[in-house]
């Protein structure tokens, strides 16, 4: 439980990142697709280096630390397309919720995916 109070709380961090960047590219009237990609994959990097370092310190089971950062990367991967289909959905196809709020949803679904799928597969 401690665990995933830490994750929880570099998430936040690493989610602050994430969404000061997105919102400030769409402030700027970047595509929402880009503003997610380019906030997601610098909160990722964030939140990996962060991780490994104070998180996820035993338990590896991947020895090789690119391997690691690659099942890390790929969860992320798939992780930042649910955040582009939840705030597509959300935003332009079912709803026309503005796509600030919509990506603060998207957000707390994926908080999970990542953790879980980290926890079950590349650490113990």
């Amino acid at each position: 439980m401690k665990q995933i109070k830490q994750f929880l709380l570099l998430g936040l961090f690493s989610t602050a990142i994430d969404y000061i960047i997105y919102s400030l590219l769409i402030l700027l009237s970047v595509y929402y697709v880009i503003a997610v990609i380019v906030g997601y994959s610098l909160g990722l990097l964030f939140n990996y280096h962060m991780g490994r370092k104070y998180i996820f310190t035993k338990g590896i089971k991947l020895k090789n630390r690119h391997y690691e950062f690659f099942s890390v990367a790929t969860i992320a991967f798939v992780g930042m397309l649910l955040n582009i289909i939840i705030v597509k959905l959300l935003s332009y196809m079912l709803f026309s919720l503005n796509p600030l709020y919509s990506r603060i949803i998207a957000i707390g679904i994926v908080f999970f995916w990542n953790y879980f799928l980290r926890k079950i597969f590349v650490y113990h």
